[in-house]
C-alpha cells in the first residue's frame, strides 16, 4: 500500500501536504485495533491546486522498464508496474499508455486548477477507478490507486472477488503475506509494493475492493519532499536500483487477532489463513511457522484448556516496524519495549541473533 503502507506493507499510507490524495472509502467506526487499517489504506485526493512547473530529475522515461527480470536487466531503470506501465515515468506520459489501453478520463463539474490524473477502465477484468499519485516537484507517478466500482453486499462476495484477484497478482509479482488481520494481501518485491484489500462501506451492510501500486525508487524520491510523514511508510534502501528484501509483517496484527480468537480451533484457522504452517499441537502449545525468502517467523502460542492465553513470536522482523505497528494499533509505551493497550500488553526483545522476540498476553 504492511501503503504498503506498513505493516511492511511496505507501504502506500497517506495525508501530506505536498502531495494529492485520492477519495476515501468511506469506514464505519472501528475499535482500536482496526486503526490500522484506516491509516495503512488512507488515499490521497486527487490534485486540485495550481503548483509550480516541476523540476527536471535527469531521468529518461524512455529508458524505464516495467517489471524486468532483476538477474538481468539493468535496474537502475527497472520499475515495478501497473498492467505493464512503469511506475515512475512522468505522469502525462503514464497518461497516454493508459488512455491508449482503452481507459477514459474522469470528467469532473466546475473549475479545477490542476489536473486530478483519474480514469475509468478495467483492471483484472472488473470495471474500476484508477487514480495516479504524482509527485509535485517532478510530476512523477509514484503509486497508483485503484478502486473496484462493485459494491459487495457481503464478505463473502467480496473475499470471493479477493481470491481471485489475489491468485492473478501473486502470477505477475510474486508471492506475498496476508495482511490487516486478514482483510490485506501484501507483496513486496525488490521493484516495488502492490497491497491488495478490501474494507466495510459506512452502512455496515456493504464491501469495497481496493489496490495500491507502488514503485520503490519513485516513492523514495517523493517522501523526500513530504512535509508531514506521521502515516507514510519509511522508504525502503535501494542499492543497484533494487530495494531491500522485504523483512516485516503483519505479526502485530497476528498476535491481537490470535489472543481475540482464543480457543484453539479459532486460533488454528486464524494461522492458516494467513498462511502459517501450523504445528502438532499439545495441550500446552500452539506452533505454527511461516517462511517468506528470507523471512521467518515462528509462533508458539501457550495453551490452557484449550484456549490461547499469551504468544511468543519470534522472527527476524524489523523492530522500529514493529514498533510503528503497536503505536499505531493503540498500543502505548513509556520505553519502546514494553507496550500496553487495555489488558493485552507487548514486550520487545531481540536475541543473540538479532532477531526480534515478541511477547504478547493479555490478562
Amino acid at each position: 500500500m504492511k501503503g504498503k503502507y506498513t505493516s511492511n506493507t511496505g507501504r502506500v499510507i497517506r495525508n501530506v501536504l505536498p502531495f494529492c490524495f485520492v477519495t476515501l472509502f468511506l469506514f464505519s467506526a472501528q475499535p482500536a485495533e482496526g486503526q490500522l487499517f484506516k491509516k495503512i489504506f488512507k488515499k490521497k485526493k486527487a490534485k486540485t491546486e495550481k503548483v509550480k512547473a516541476p523540476k527536471n530529475d535527469g531521468i529518461d522515461d524512455a529508458l524505464q522498464l516495467p517489471l524486468a527480470d532483476i538477474a538481468t536487466a539493468d535496474n537502475e531503470h527497472n520499475r515495478n508496474a501497473f498492467l505493464g506501465i512503469p511506475i515512475g515515468i512522468k505522469a502525462d506520459r503514464f497518461e497516454k499508455l493508459l488512455l491508449e489501453k482503452g481507459f477514459t478520463e474522469q470528467k469532473h463539474e466546475g473549475p479545477q486548477t490542476a489536473k486530478s490524473y483519474i480514469y475509468e477502465g478495467n483492471v483484472y477484468e472488473a470495471p474500476s477507478k484508477v487514480t495516479l499519485i504524482v509527485s509535485e516537484q517532478t510530476a512523477r507517478v509514484y503509486a497508483v490507486d485503484v478502486e473496484d466500482q462493485a459494491i459487495y453486499s457481503s464478505e463473502q462476495e467480496v473475499v470471493k472477488r479477493f481470491k481471485a484477484v489475489k491468485a492473478q497478482l501473486v502470477k505477475e509479482y510474486g508471492t506475498g503475506f496476508v495482511d490487516n488481520q486478514g482483510e490485506a494481501y501484501c507483496i513486496q518485491s525488490r521493484l516495488g509494493t502492490v497491497t491488495l484489500h478490501y474494507e466495510r462501506g459506512s452502512m455496515m451492510n456493504n464491501f469495497q475492493l481496493g489496490m495500491v501500486f507502488d514503485d520503490a525508487k519513485a516513492y523514495k524520491m517523493a517522501y523526500g519532499e513530504m512535509e508531514d510523514k506521521s502515516y507514510e511508510a519509511l522508504p525502503r534502501t535501494i542499492e543497484n536500483g533494487l530495494a531491500a528484501a522485504c523483512s516485516h509483517t503483519d505479526i502485530v496484527g497476528l498476535a491481537v487477532s490470535m489472543l481475540q480468537a482464543r480457543t484453539q480451533a479459532k486460533a488454528t484457522a486464524l494461522l492458516k489463513s494467513y498462511e502459517y504452517t501450523v504445528g502438532k499441537a499439545t495441550p500446552k502449545l500452539l506452533p505454527a511457522t511461516f517462511k517468506m525468502g528470507d523471512y521467518q517467523v515462528t509462533v508458539a502460542g501457550a495453551m490452557r484448556k484449550r484456549n490461547v492465553t499469551s504468544l511468543v513470536i519470534t522472527a527476524n522482523d524489523d523492530i522500529e516496524a514493529v514498533r510503528h505497528d503497536l503505536q499505531t494499533n493503540g498500543f502505548e509505551t513509556t520505553d519502546q519495549n514494553s507496550w500496553r493497550q487495555g489488558k493485552t500488553t507487548c514486550a520487545l526483545a531481540t536475541d543473540k541473533q538479532g532477531w526480534l522476540i515478541m511477547s504478547v498476553k493479555s490478562y
